[in-house]
């Protein structure tokens, strides 16, 4: 295994999942209702626009794919079998995960590309967690 396989930021990654890992429910709680309200506006359309741009031109989509395993054993919920079938719905996909999973995508996917995405954006992807004290700054 790569010592780096999110990157160049791959110690901001890794610091950001022990700290979502730590997460209790009402801090996920209040990353979830920033989340609703920050993504709902166009600031953060264009933002997320911005940051799938940039992932496509980075050539780092193999370091994104490796973020899904421990993305997926943090957000999971307990009961939830650890297999859908191939032909599962998202509705179906978006049940089996805590609600924190979205914006925990979209901090992680953010702090891949931080050094190559625009400051505003980074920080404005990474926003629901800043209510909990999440650092995430240090690489």
């Amino acid at each position: 295994m790569s010592a780096h396989p999110y990157g160049p930021n791959t110690s901001a990654i890794r610091q950001f999942l022990v700290q979502l890992a730590g997460l209790g429910t009402s801090d996920r709680a209040r990353v979830v209702a920033a989340y609703e309200h920050t993504a709902a506006t166009a600031n953060w359309q264009r933002a997320e626009s911005r940051l799938a741009a940039v992932i496509e031109r980075s050539g780092r989509e193999a370091s994104r794919d490796a973020l899904t395993g421990p993305l997926m054993q943090l957000v999971r919920h307990s009961t939830t079998p650890t297999a859908l079938s191939d032909n599962a719905s998202d509705a179906e996909v978006m049940a089996t995960l805590d609600p924190v999973a979205e914006p925990a995508l979209a901090a992680l996917l953010a702090l891949l590309v931080r050094d190559l995405l625009s400051a505003e954006d980074a920080t404005l992807l990474l926003s629901p967690f800043d209510a909990i004290d999440v650092d995430t700054a240090s690489a």
